[in-house]
């Protein structure tokens, strides 16, 4: 049994069938949105490109929602109040535009089950550049609560993003865990698999959508989802 067990989101839990399309559809649909709230398009996904890539290099010294803000402020000319209702439109609204895009998982339930009886602490640890609206929107999609998870990593709540080994070490630190008692459950070698190999980690890389950048990942236990689900029950 371990004290940690941490589950990647989309394309481990949730399958989508391209990143690209993902983030054409996130960028297409927020100008949008913006245009409804009276603010320039193009300046404002130029504030959003910014802010996402201030929280995907953020530091730690603050959380991400905060950098993402400081930045795309500054990029835009807007402030604050201008944006985060437009923000709040989009991600209890639009954004449901993405389902479109992802495909059923009828093993996500099982394997959120088998999370919360083979750990104390079970995580989403999803990369943390939405709010736990978008978070538990696309959750779900296939059966999962955000109340079935003990914590969801999210734009408010981290101050890393993957695959920096300092998201993890948040996390960790969080539950009081060390790594040797943590298991990461994800489908993205760069962003999952070698960041806990560097903490010391346990793993299980989910082969059915996986993303490699190229990079060797054979010394990974590995599966797809019934391996996954045979695994877990020897925790």
């Amino acid at each position: 049994m371990k004290k940690l067990i941490l589950c990647d989101l989309d394309n481990t839990l949730l399958p989508i069938i391209t990143q690209e399309e993902f983030a054409r559809m996130w960028f297409t649909d927020i100008a949008q949105v913006f245009s409804d709230h009276g603010l320039e398009p193009s300046v404002a996904i130029r504030a959003m490109n910014d802010g996402v890539r201030a929280m995907i290099f953020n530091n730690g010294d603050k959380r991400n929602i905060d950098r993402f803000f400081e930045v795309a402020c500054r990029a835009s000319g807007y402030s604050r109040a201008q944006i985060q209702p437009v923000l709040d439109d989009y991600y209890t609204g639009s954004f449901s535009n993405v389902r479109r895009i992802t495909r059923e998982n009828p093993y996500a339930p099982q394997i959120a089950a088998l999370m919360s009886e083979k750990a104390r602490y079970a995580v989403i640890a999803t990369m943390p550049l939405f709010p736990i609206e978008a978070c538990a929107m696309r959750m779900g999609w296939v059966g999962l609560r955000a109340g079935m998870f003990d914590h969801v990593t999210t734009c408010n709540t981290s101050s890393y993003c993957k695959p920096n080994p300092l998201y993890y070490a948040e996390i960790m630190k969080r539950f009081g865990a060390s790594a040797e008692e943590t298991l990461m459950i994800g489908n993205d070698v760069r962003e999952d698999m070698q960041p806990c190999e560097q903490l010391g980690i346990d793993t299980f890389l989910v082969t059915e959508h996986i993303i490699t950048h190229g990079l060797d990942y054979a010394r990974f236990r590995q599966g797809g989802y019934p391996e996954l689900i045979d695994y877990l029950k020897t925790v």
